[in-house]
């Protein structure tokens, strides 16, 4: 008989070890699943093995119970104005589970307390729920095209006295329109206005501007950029953004220039 008892004692030191494993960290698991259902900063990972509904023939009351449980979760890790007691309900329910999956099979009766702190938790998260408003959506910002006009160099973009692109001229195209077409905003209004420096004739240097802001135009036509109206002028010479001394066209003085041979974009 003692070698009996003594195996038995064996087995249940197994099985307590065993159930040990499973369920050491219940309490973290459980307080990780409270914060899932708050604010969603960790994944939820239930401390039971599986649900092991009672009886409903013999426990009619645990089950409808559970049930009501259940739905009021899944209400509150819908709702945007789920607060700390979704999160303890969380953990609660956790708790009552763990009980049904221990005590599964046998017996055991003590599994309707945790069944109704939640359901009572339960009653008040509905209650919460219930006399909650829902934040007003924030309506999203209206997409914009081009903040700011942008100012494309002249040197970069044709070779000198032309007003055909250069490479990086054909590079600046693409650019600008992938950043309109991607904006996905509408597009009233698109202008284009072109610009020299101040050597050169008078009529010479508006001609090359708009035949320099007619390129760009076009380039970005040709590129999928839609308007309902492109505005396209030629300059010349006028409103210039730098001041250099000198009246020859020495390199010093061109160089000095070349802020005021530019193309410029906005849109509206």
């Amino acid at each position: 008989m003692q070698q009996s008892n003594a195996y038995t004692n064996q087995q249940i030191s197994i099985v307590r070890k065993q159930m040990s494993s499973v369920y050491n960290d219940a309490a973290a698991r459980a307080l990780n699943n409270g914060r899932h259902f708050i604010d969603g900063s960790v994944p939820f990972k239930p401390i039971y093995g599986e649900k092991q509904w009672p009886s409903q023939q013999a426990r009619p009351k645990w089950v409808q119970a559970l049930q009501q449980i259940d739905v009021t979760n899944q209400r509150a890790a819908k709702s945007s104005c789920r607060g700390e007691d979704a999160g303890r309900l969380s953990a609660l329910t956790d708790e009552a589970w763990k009980e049904q999956d221990e005590t599964h099979g046998t017996h055991w009766v003590h599994g309707w307390d945790a069944i109704e702190r939640a359901q009572k938790l339960a009653q008040k998260v509905n209650a919460e729920l219930d006399q909650c408003v829902p934040p007003a959506a924030v309506a999203p910002a209206a997409p914009t095209i081009l903040e700011k006009p942008v100012t494309l160099a002249a040197d970069a973009l044709f070779g000198f006295d032309s007003a055909k692109l250069s490479p990086d001229g054909e590079h600046m195209a693409d650019s600008i329109s992938k950043d309109i077409i991607e904006s996905g905003a509408k597009v009233n209004v698109l202008r284009v206005d072109g610009y020299t420096d101040r050597f050169g004739s008078v009529e010479h240097n508006r001609k090359l501007s708009l035949q320099r802001a007619q390129t760009v135009e076009k380039a970005l036509r040709a590129r999928g950029v839609i308007a309902d109206r492109f505005d396209v002028s030629g300059h010349g010479a006028a409103d210039p953004v730098k001041s250099c001394p000198g009246t020859k066209a020495t390199q010093a003085v061109i160089a000095c220039l070349a802020p005021n041979r530019r193309v410029t974009i906005s849109a509206k």
